[in-house]
């Protein structure tokens, strides 16, 4: 007997603008009657996209936000982009050459692209924003996997060179911290002593962004995953972390991704300061 085919989970973005329209209208003390009377849909179009599941129009978006009272130019435009981009992000699935994207690792695209904080934790590998070129090049290939195509690995190694351009080019600036264990600095992943040491040099020269968590150091909650937790300036947006998960991206939001932070400070803590980081990083390139 044929099962009912289920729909997709909505993304992040659909989620926290539906969150986000909701909020509003509670706060404003509307029904949903009404809401649909005044958008003239039906109340279940609304409800929709409260829930995440339905887009809506950019002309339906600015009547709402007039509807709430939402005069503010920031919140107003975070809003209509969130309407935008919940349902496709134009800006990497727009690219013909780009692979099928899951909608978690469009998620954390997006975050990327919007966080005010970015702090990563590489428990096995440097965080992608750190990455050198070299360093990418011997890595993306066994981070896609055999079944990946060539023209994939291409275009998920360009990919992260567009990544952090856009990273470090943003205004106002992106604050980027990075915990790195010392035995990821020793792992071999090159072919090539010079990429191993271009790295480190890359790394001993970023100054307060990175810190090196000692091998001495004890057991702490989260040290055995990689993860980002991603901080955007919206003040109702809560803070979102991303790990890998299967090969690809899990998104955390909520209780899980306050965990998520909370783990990122004690491993930032417990790490060596800046200073003591950049010359342990030092010592070992020149080994």
């Amino acid at each position: 007997m044929p099962t009912k085919k289920q729909r997709p989970a909505p993304s992040l973005r659909a989620r926290l603008l539906g969150d986000r329209l909701r909020a509003l209208r509670e706060d404003r003390g509307l029904t949903l009657k009404y809401v649909s009377g005044y958008l003239g849909v039906d109340f279940v179009d609304v409800k929709d996209i409260e829930h995440g599941t339905r887009s809506a129009h950019h002309a339906q978006i600015v009547a709402l936000l007039d509807l709430y009272s939402v005069y503010e130019q920031g919140e107003r435009h975070f809003a209509i982009g969130l309407a935008r981009d919940a349902f496709r992000l134009s800006a990497w699935e727009g690219d013909f050459d780009a692979p099928e994207l899951p909608v978690s690792t469009l998620d954390s695209l997006w975050l990327e692209s919007l966080a005010q904080r970015i702090r990563s934790y590489g428990a096995i590998l440097v965080p992608d924003l750190l990455r050198t070129s070299g360093y990418a090049e011997e890595v993306v290939p066994r981070e896609c996997g055999p079944q990946a195509s060539e023209s994939e690995v291409v275009w998920r190694t360009r990919a992260l060179e567009r990544r952090q351009r856009e990273a470090f080019d943003r205004r106002p600036a992106v604050t980027v911290q990075a915990v790195i264990p010392e035995v990821t600095l020793l792992r071999p992943v090159w072919r090539a002593d010079a990429v191993w040491r271009t790295q480190l040099d890359h790394l001993a020269k970023a100054g307060d962004s990175v810190r090196v968590l000692p091998t001495r150091a004890g057991y702490l909650p989260g040290m055995d995953g990689s993860f980002t937790v991603f901080d955007l300036p919206q003040k109702y947006v809560p803070t979102v972390a991303c790990s890998a998960y299967l090969g690809g991206v899990a998104v955390h939001e909520g209780d899980a991704g306050q965990w998520y932070a909370d783990a990122f400070d004690r491993l930032w803590d417990a790490a060596l300061p800046p200073a003591e980081s950049a010359q342990l990083i030092t010592d070992l390139s020149h080994q």
